[in-house]
Order: C-alpha cells, then sequence, then structure tokens
C-alpha cells in the first residue's frame, strides 16, 4: 500500500523532536525576515529612526504587535516599535540601521 498520502511518519532515530512552540518560534522568527525583505525595513535590529514629526528614536525595530501572518494590503500599515515607541511605517522619515 505504498502512496498512502496525508500519513505522517514516525520518527525513532532518537532524536528529541523539537516541541511545537519552538517550531512555531522559528516559523514566527522565519516570518518576520521575510516582511523585512518585502517592507526593506530591518526587523530586529538596532537602528536610529527619524518619524515625520521630528522625533528621534533610537533601539531594536520590532513590530508593535507579533504576528505570524501579515496581510499583504495590510503590510505597509503595520505597526512598528523603537524604543517602546509605537508608530507606523508611513511616519517614518528615515531609518538607518546601527550594527
Amino acid at each position: 500500500m505504498g502512496g498512502m498520502s496525508g500519513q505522517g511518519e514516525l520518527d525513532f532515530s532518537g532524536e528529541r523532536p523539537s516541541s511545537g512552540l519552538d517550531r512555531w518560534r522559528e516559523e514566527r522568527r522565519r516570518a518576520q525576515l521575510e516582511l523585512a525583505r518585502r517592507l526593506d525595513l530591518p526587523l530586529g535590529h538596532p537602528v536610529e529612526v527619524w518619524l515625520v514629526n521630528g522625533i528621534r528614536l533610537r533601539g531594536e525595530l520590532r513590530l508593535a504587535e507579533e504576528r505570524l501572518f501579515v496581510d499583504e494590503s495590510a503590510a505597509h500599515s503595520l505597526g512598528l516599535m523603537v524604543d517602546g515607541v509605537a508608530f507606523s511605517q508611513n511616519e517614518i522619515e528615515s531609518c538607518v540601521r546601527q550594527d
């Protein structure tokens, strides 16, 4: 009966499988890297950000809200955060990676 699709396989190799939480974290990390590439933003890196209202922020650029999946149409209005200050990508005048 070879060819049963959809059936999982058991791994008896003795290696400890990663937890569901570890797999979720890794998938979230990959999704954030892809999002950073698409938006051309250095998420997870130290930055200096100037907002259009003249405010300068320094710190790690993060998403204001942790999401695994991002709707492509809403990607440019995502909430971002540096040093505890939330803002949107539309408010950025300049963003320079510091590392």
